[in-house]
């Protein structure tokens, strides 16, 4: 794997900061233009959730821009486990393994947080998250965490990092 031919940092910026909050605006405008609207479930984020000793939320930055180019969050969700939230990359950006690095640096952050296994959703209208996540060795799951069918057009992956 070769780095990148620009220079990005990926840091941790506090959830009520404006570097999150760019990034989760820019990502709900996202599904709600692929998908009509936000579920229920996808309202409600908070700083409680991302902030440490909780989670993090990491933010990818170029020097010839202001805005954030990426971003994610991972919280706790049970003893052990983790959720990725709001995985995001501006458009003019992606191609460019930006969100591979997120990723990457969302699953080193899991061991800090005492998390050795993370989960994610998308759906079916992100055909380049699912194809990320795949290549990145996360197990593709049928069933919603407490074991029922997933809702049409849901799509779950799992990965153990520890």
């Amino acid at each position: 794997m070769h780095p990148p031919a620009f220079a990005i940092s990926l840091r941790p910026e506090p959830y009520a900061s404006e570097g999150p909050r760019w990034v989760v605006a820019q990502a709900e405008a996202e599904l709600v233009a692929r998908y009509g609207g936000l579920d229920d479930g996808e309202l409600g984020l908070t700083a409680a959730m991302f902030d440490p000793p909780a989670g993090v939320f990491l933010i990818a930055r170029t020097e010839s821009r202001a805005e954030p180019i990426g971003g994610a969050g991972l919280r706790s969700v049970a003893p052990g486990t983790g959720e990725v939230r709001r995985l995001w990359v501006d458009s003019a950006w992606r191609g460019r393994r930006i969100g591979r690095e997120v990723m990457t640096g969302i699953e080193d952050a899991a061991s800090d947080l005492d998390l050795s296994v993370l989960r994610i959703e998308t759906g079916d209208r992100q055909p380049e998250a699912v194809a990320l996540y795949q290549s990145m060795g996360w197990d593709r799951i049928s069933v919603s965490p407490d074991g029922a069918p997933l809702p049409a057009g849901w799509i779950r992956f799992r990965k153990v990092v520890a």
